[in-house]
């Protein structure tokens, strides 16, 4: 971990939005883990859960649309600048984690409920999380597919990452940008990355979060505990009898080219939720705010403006 060249990173990414958020550390009951929160704006807070390996500063494209919101950017244990848990956990120690995560974190912000933007692993968890207390959120904004639901394909760069001989092998080498050009086209990004579409101040942060933080390490870690050579362990599949019971107000914003899946599982997860809807983009990847960042800005917007 190099804190302060990660820190000088992180800023350059902020500076290109013309933002410097103020952060906050809190202590999650569950786990006892300090996890960070960058917090911007003065308004109704929204709670932005990042997927892996990534972290909260994924959404700095994005959070401009939200200028009369507090937007309130967690970094997940073990990514970015939070603690890592004490231990990996095993499938019911993350299911019990992912259960109490929103509410862990927004005790330990001091507010009361909160609207929920959530992509990949981190959709996954607010899905357990709205489900086991939906009084704790207004509405749900999920940015593509979430992690480990049914029918979720899975990259070639993430079958590799559930070998523990590749992530030894993975660790002894430097992180290289065209690494990183492979993971994104893995995930559907291909065309904005040849259209110009995703700045390279946000490539160059990417790279940095994994020279500079452990996040690579922790979440690669985490992958190989849950998964087999890409067959994920069956307990941790998103059940349609837990989604059934996910009732407060969802949109997912899909983008057509994601690796993780495409319209027909798309179709399937919306389908088994009592109160969700779908917007498929086109020409966008698992991260879709990173293709369109305006444009998903004012989707979501929209959608939580509804609940106002």
């Amino acid at each position: 971990m190099n804190e302060t060249s990660y820190r000088e990173s992180e800023s350059r990414l902020w500076n290109t939005v013309g933002i410097q958020p103020d952060e906050k550390m809190v202590t999650l009951e569950t786990t006892g883990t300090k996890v960070r929160v960058q917090m911007i704006g003065d308004g109704p807070p929204v709670l932005f859960i990042h997927g892996g390996p990534n972290s909260g500063s994924t959404w700095a494209p994005v959070v401009k649309a939200f200028d009369d919101y507090t937007c309130l950017l967690v970094d997940r244990p073990g990514t970015g600048l939070s603690e890592p848990l004490d231990a990996i956990p095993d499938p019911t120690a993350f299911i019990t984690l992912a259960e109490q995560f929103i509410a862990d974190t927004l005790d330990g912000l001091h507010i009361e409920s909160s609207h929920i933007v959530a992509s990949s692993l981190g959709g996954h968890i607010a899905l357990r999380s709205v489900a086991a207390a939906p009084e704790r959120v207004g509405r749900m904004v999920q940015m593509a597919c979430p992690a480990l639901v049914q029918g979720m394909l899975t990259p070639q760069f993430m079958r590799m990452m559930s070998k523990g001989w590749f992530r030894k092998f993975l660790g002894m080498l430097p992180p290289s940008s065209r690494a990183n050009d492979s993971i994104m086209r893995q995930i559907g990004h291909g065309k904005s990355l040849d259209a110009g579409r995703i700045p390279q101040e946000f490539m160059d942060w990417y790279l940095d979060l994994q020279r500079f933080t452990n996040t690579m390490e922790n979440d690669g870690n985490l992958i190989g505990a849950f998964s087999s050579g890409g067959t994920w362990n069956d307990r941790l599949t998103l059940s349609d009898e837990l989604l059934s019971s996910v009732i407060v107000p969802t949109l997912f914003l899909w983008g057509e080219d994601d690796g993780f899946g495409g319209g027909d599982v798309a179709d399937a997860l919306v389908g088994a939720m009592p109160n969700a809807e779908l917007e498929m983009i086109a020409e966008a990847g698992h991260l879709p705010w990173l293709d369109f960042p305006a444009d998903i800005g004012a989707r979501t917007r929209a959608f939580l403006d509804e609940g106002a």
